[in-house]
């Protein structure tokens, strides 16, 4: 049987390695931690409704902005009541100047186009945006028209 024998210098210098290694644990934990935090980007989505749930939310909310992101004359053909025209190109164009606080609800004719818009105001800072599937051609509810 062999014993071992462990000199006091051997103990201090496992000690002291023992301890840095301690030290370097923590102060890259905190580093990589402030640095995560300041890294982090929040991601805002969008989520699609069928027309009866779309009916639900103008419905429950008053404030809702309705776009109707179609052609002007596709638009004045029949849209959703109190739906604002605004083409696709002209949304994107004029983001800046919605509120971010709003909820939005935006349709096309078949809904395409309204996903595209919707993915475009959620990735750009809105996050109450909704969708309708199937877009303007399913929509069952009242519409309105321009003579």
């Amino acid at each position: 049987m062999r014993i071992y024998v462990f000199k006091l210098r051997h103990i201090h210098i496992v000690a002291f390695l023992l301890i840095l290694l301690i030290l370097a644990t923590i102060f890259l934990w905190q580093y990589t931690k402030d640095r995560a935090v300041s890294n982090m980007q929040f991601k805002y989505t969008f989520q699609q409704l069928l027309p009866e749930e779309a009916h639900q939310v103008i419905n429950n909310n008053p404030d809702v902005i309705i776009i109707d992101i179609r052609e002007r004359n596709d638009y004045e053909k029949g849209h959703i009541r109190d739906a604002t025209a605004i083409p696709y190109k002209e949304l994107k164009a004029s983001l800046d100047q919605w509120n971010t606080d709003s909820t939005y609800l935006i349709y096309c004719n078949n809904g395409k186009d309204s996903m595209k818009a919707s993915k475009l105001m959620a990735e750009s800072g809105f996050p109450r945006v909704f969708t309708i599937v199937g877009g303007y051609k399913n929509w069952p509810y009242g519409i309105d028209k321009i003579h």
